[in-house]
């Protein structure tokens, strides 16, 4: 049902806008006039982001059951391809662990720089979600190509049969339907390069067999900012997040705790994306904030990242978490994705505590 009296309010703080902006001569928009006070007197995220309006906070948790001995994982590959040479050691570690792997039927195909055809792609993806006997999917790699899948997938069979999703970077878009649904998945590491960091091989181990895997920590920074808050914590790589925004699967982390990282891209780039974060009402929707590792990025002019994440949260008044070593660097701590948490960060340390 439409809110009226929402719309009012929203046509009349819009109304403002344009008599604000048309009746400012144009020396007068420059830095020093555009200022915070000036942006919250005529922005409100309520009335102008159609997208959090038709978002509710997620309060599901479907937790898939831990990993045993004897059970059967999946490799599957929704982005780019891989080779038998790729997956070498990470099968030889699962294997290590007790387990049974399973292949997707497309995980050595290639299709340019695909993993096969969409088709083979969505098929050998689905294959597995259906198969009651696989309790874990763990991606071959990123890259990209997950978002060409996901009007085709039927994420909705995780419900009744979850299963651990693994995986980080393009994979986020994977990570995002299931979330959005309420269903936990794990952001950590995938078969290509899947024994590169014995402490983050050992803490994924730890975490699909539900070996006492509680919390992650950091030594607190000056990039931190002190507080506790507690959410669902979601996200993952931030290109991914901001390319689904506006789609079917926008990233819903309405009272949540945001985890981001990236690699590869310009700061100027990093401050575009969280922009657009900060003008859908995402930012100020997000009850805390975890930052993971931004790797392998340009600067030049630009401010570094620390300044401009500081920017972007500096009138949020939450808690901080900057600088954990979850990401695309050799040492990719695994986190619980669409679990509750509670971040705790203090002047000595910053804290993700798995509820």
């Amino acid at each position: 049902m439409l809110n009226i009296s929402k719309i009012s309010k929203g046509a009349a703080a819009l109304a403002t806008i344009v008599s604000l902006t048309t009746s400012c001569k144009k020396e007068y928009i420059t830095n020093e006039y555009i200022t915070n006070e000036y942006v919250t007197n005529v922005y409100d995220s309520e009335y102008y982001s159609t997208i959090l309006n038709s978002q509710e906070e997620i309060t599901t948790d479907v937790r898939p059951p831990y990993l045993k001995a004897g059970d059967t994982v999946a490799i599957c590959a929704a982005s780019n391809s891989v080779t038998e040479a790729n997956l070498a050691d990470g099968i030889a570690k699962l294997e290590s662990w007790g387990l049974k792997v399973k292949l997707a039927d497309n995980v050595y195909a290639v299709d340019g720089r695909y993993a096969g055809t969409i088709g083979q792609r969505v098929e050998g993806l689905q294959k597995m979600i259906d198969n009651p006997n696989v309790k874990a999917i763990i991606m071959a790699r990123g890259g990209y190509g997950a978002s060409q899948i996901l009007s085709f997938v039927d994420f909705k069979m995780m419900l009744s049969n979850p299963k651990w999703l693994v995986g980080y970077s393009d994979v986020t878009a994977l990570h995002i339907a299931l979330n959005n649904i309420g269903v936990e998945s794990i952001h950590g590491p995938m078969m290509n390069g899947f024994t590169k960091d014995t402490e983050s091989m050992d803490a994924l181990k730890d975490a699909l067999f539900g070996n006492n895997y509680k919390s992650v920590s950091i030594k607190s920074n000056a990039n931190c900012i002190e507080g506790t808050a507690e959410g669902r914590l979601v996200g993952g790589n931030l290109s991914l997040i901001y390319s689904e925004g506006g789609t079917l699967f926008d990233l819903n982390a309405k009272g949540g705790i945001l985890f981001i990282e990236d690699t590869g891209e310009a700061n100027y780039s990093v401050d575009r994306m969280l922009t657009n974060l900060k003008l859908s009402g995402k930012l100020d929707a997000v009850r805390g904030i975890v930052i993971g590792q931004f790797i392998n990025g340009t600067q030049g002019n630009d401010k570094s990242i620390a300044e401009i994440v500081a920017e972007k949260v500096a009138d949020l008044k939450i808690p901080v978490m900057y600088g954990l070593q979850s990401g695309h660097d050799t040492k990719n701590i695994p986190l619980y994705l669409g679990r509750k948490v509670k971040l705790t960060v203090d002047s000595e340390k910053a804290t993700l505590e798995f509820q």
